[in-house]
């Protein structure tokens, strides 16, 4: 039987077939090759580059030396001090678990806690930052794996709760968080340092090249105009008080009235600058610049400031006090005692009530808002202190019928404790509203003064004659009235008490049985060194400014005259002032700007200096004189020495017509004649004597009852 031949293949074209296969596999794969080195250099090259960083290179930020800060003397605030931390390189240890049992022994925390960190899928962890010196002796001499120390700069306060609302306090990281710190942070913290290193397979660190790291500049350091001797004298008076009326808190702050410097701020309660995570929010806060009051009686010297400086009284002005109570449209007002006839001076001595409404009802409103614009109150400070609140004091066109009244008495006006020390300053330097500063200076990380704070005038608020008359009315205050626990035997104080009801917060009205005690003094009176302000809140009882604020200023003034701070009180630089008088250092108060007024804004006339013949040490005429020439029939009653006794008599003089005219218009007609005028009530003029057209004679007496129109 016959087959058919099999087919057959020659061995060449066998040979080139499999030639062809595998060359078109090799070209795919080269392909292949080629397609993913462009993927991974080009298209995938910044996102394996970062994964190879994070996996290889270990980045450790070091932070550099935070300036210090100072005191006015140079003595040392602060302190940067060199302590171990813990960190972990996960990727070195073998067991987490046994490492973080290891770490729970040391250190004390949770083994969940630090084996948690451990499996981290990072190159670097931190286990505890900052720890005691002991228990890294302990951990040092486990010799754990993948667990190593870096130093790290922590800030240490040596004086604890010394003036720690003024310096404040840093985090771990050494971020400044209140105070000083908080402020001055970008100044304080230098640039920081990276250190890196780099991590080979085996999981071996090698310090990365020297390129790599950034060698930092520390931070400046600020000296600050805190006297650390007397801050504590004020420290502890302060909390002796506190504690001694069972009061909610409290603060003083004692101030150069010619520099504007920040002698001493402190507040009770207070923290301590090392642990102040165990202390209370509320008592991290600087109340001397965060909360608000109403100042009460202490406000009144601003008011006599602009009643002499607008001519609506002077120094021989008298009032009826109404024996304690006095009704005024809708309302009344009340004395803490009752009172008769008062003269100007004796009014601000007793803290009359009733006599410094009247007294504000004369000043009016735009003029007494201006005057207490100018004396800073509703506008900050500037100072260079964190969470600075502006207080309140409402324009004019917001007030009701009974406003200038009771702001004249320091109701209805909120301050803070520092605007009132600065207000005050102004007073006892002469009439010049000092910028309030607590830096002196900037010093690089040599110690080289790389900026120095100099003495600010804002503005002049009265003439140096209206504050020469308040200082000394200041001084009787606290010789014969409601500061005579203030005053010294060594030297001459000017002060004033105040005793304020307590604003109840979202509503209108006080809080029964709360109160704010002040007082604001200087020392010595003719020249002060210093003006200190003293404001316990909420003390137990009646809490009369005058027996628990006033001794507090006693006997801190006390302990600096008999101690080591008699120059603070005697021996403070005098504000310079160039050959003409205005002062070396001038700056308009941006804020305050279209507020501005001067005595010239609201009438003219001579100074009370120029009016008055002196009796006596204190400058005026004696209560008793005064009080011969007033009309005992109730009201008040106002007297007006003569301007001038040297109008012509060639002509017989007649009396003008009056009637229909405010008491500062009367005042004004009569006084240009050389009358001696008695007001009898307040208001309009409603009936005169002389009468219209009378022939009259300088020095004659004219008596006014006055309605309120």
């Amino acid at each position: 039987m016959h087959r058919p031949a099999a087919s057959r293949t020659m061995p060449g074209q066998v040979h080139a077939r499999r030639f062809r296969v595998t060359l078109l596999v090799g070209l795919g794969v080269w392909a292949f090759i080629v397609l993913r080195l462009i993927l991974i250099q080009v298209v995938h090259a910044p996102r394996l580059s970062g994964l190879a960083e994070r996996q290889q290179v270990v980045e450790v930020e070091l932070a550099p030396d935070r300036g210090q800060i100072y005191d006015r003397d140079m003595a040392r605030l602060t302190y940067n001090l060199t302590v171990n931390s813990v960190c972990a390189y996960p990727g070195e240890i073998g067991s987490p678990r046994t490492v973080a049992r290891g770490l729970s022994r040391a250190l004390g925390g949770s083994v969940s806690s630090y084996e948690e960190r451990l499996r981290k899928n990072t190159g670097f962890v931190w286990i505890e930052r900052q720890i005691d010196p002991a228990r890294a002796e302990v951990l040092a001499a486990m010799d754990l794996p993948g667990i190593e120390f870096i130093a790290e700069t922590k800030r240490v306060y040596p004086f604890d709760r010394g003036a720690c609302h003024v310096i404040g306090y840093t985090d771990i990281d050494g971020h400044g968080i209140s105070g000083m710190e908080s402020r001055m942070d970008d100044l304080l913290t230098g640039s920081k340092a990276t250190v890196c290193y780099y991590m080979d397979s085996r999981r071996q660190r090698t310090p990365a090249p020297a390129s790599t790291r950034i060698t930092p500049d520390d931070g400046m350091s600020v000296v600050l105009t805190i006297d650390m001797n007397l801050q504590e004298i004020v420290e502890v008076e302060l909390e002796r008080t506190v504690r001694e009326y069972e009061a909610k808190s409290g603060t003083v702050i004692v101030q150069d009235p010619w520099t504007g410097e920040i002698l001493a701020m402190a507040n009770w309660p207070s923290f301590d600058c090392n642990r102040p995570d165990r202390f209370a929010d509320e008592n991290w806060r600087n109340r001397a610049i965060t909360d608000q009051f109403e100042p009460g009686s202490t406000f009144k010297v601003f008011t006599a400031c602009a009643s002499l400086a607008t001519d609506a009284a002077d120094m021989t002005s008298v009032y009826y006090a109404f024996q304690g109570t006095g009704r005024f449209g809708s309302f009344t007002i009340r004395d803490v005692k009752p009172h008769g006839w008062m003269d100007f001076m004796t009014a601000l001595v007793k803290s009359s009530n009733i006599c410094f409404v009247q007294i504000a009802e004369e000043i009016g409103a735009s003029p007494l808002y201006s005057y207490a614009r100018d004396f800073g109150f509703g506008c900050l400070t500037a100072i260079n202190l964190p969470g600075e609140v502006r207080g309140t004091l409402r324009e004019p066109t917001e007030w009701s019928a009974r406003s200038v009244h009771t702001i004249g008495i320091g109701q209805e006006i909120a301050v803070t404790a520092l605007q009132l020390v600065t207000a005050y300053s102004a007073i006892a330097n002469g009439g010049c509203l000092m910028e309030p500063h607590i830096v002196k200076a900037v010093l690089d990380c040599d110690g080289r003064v790389l900026e120095e704070v100099r003495p600010c005038v804002v503005r002049r608020v009265v003439d140096p004659e209206v504050a020469a008359d308040v200082r000394g009315i200041m001084v009787e205050v606290t010789e014969r009235g409601t500061g005579m626990n203030a005053s010294l035997d060594e030297v001459t104080v000017a002060g004033k008490t105040g005793t304020a009801q307590k604003v109840i917060p979202g509503i209108r009205g006080y809080a029964p049985g709360k109160w704010v005690s002040s007082f604001v003094g200087f020392a010595p009176a003719e020249d002060a060194g210093l003006v200190c302000l003293v404001v316990i809140d909420e003390p137990r009882g009646r809490g009369l400014g005058g027996q628990v604020a006033a001794p507090v200023f006693r006997r801190i003034v006390e302990r600096l005259v008999r101690g080591s701070g008699h120059d603070l009180v005697f021996g403070r630089q005098r504000l310079q002032r160039r050959a003409d008088g205005e002062p070396l250092y001038c700056r308009a108060d941006e804020d305050a700007a279209p507020y501005i007024s001067t005595p010239s804004d609201f009438g003219s006339g001579g100074r009370i200096s120029d009016l008055v013949v002196p009796v006596g040490a204190s400058g005026i005429p004696p209560a008793t004189r005064l009080h011969n020439l007033v009309n005992a029939s109730g009201g008040v009653a106002t007297i007006t020495r003569p301007a001038s006794t040297s109008v012509s008599t060639s002509d017989p003089l007649r009396m003008p017509e009056l009637r229909g005219l405010s008491v500062r218009a009367a005042r004004r007609l009569a006084s240009s004649l050389g009358l001696a005028v008695v007001f009898d009530g307040s208001g309009l003029v409603q009936t005169q004597l002389p009468r219209p057209g009378s022939e009259i004679e300088p020095g004659d007496r004219v008596v006014l009852t006055c309605t309120p129109g």
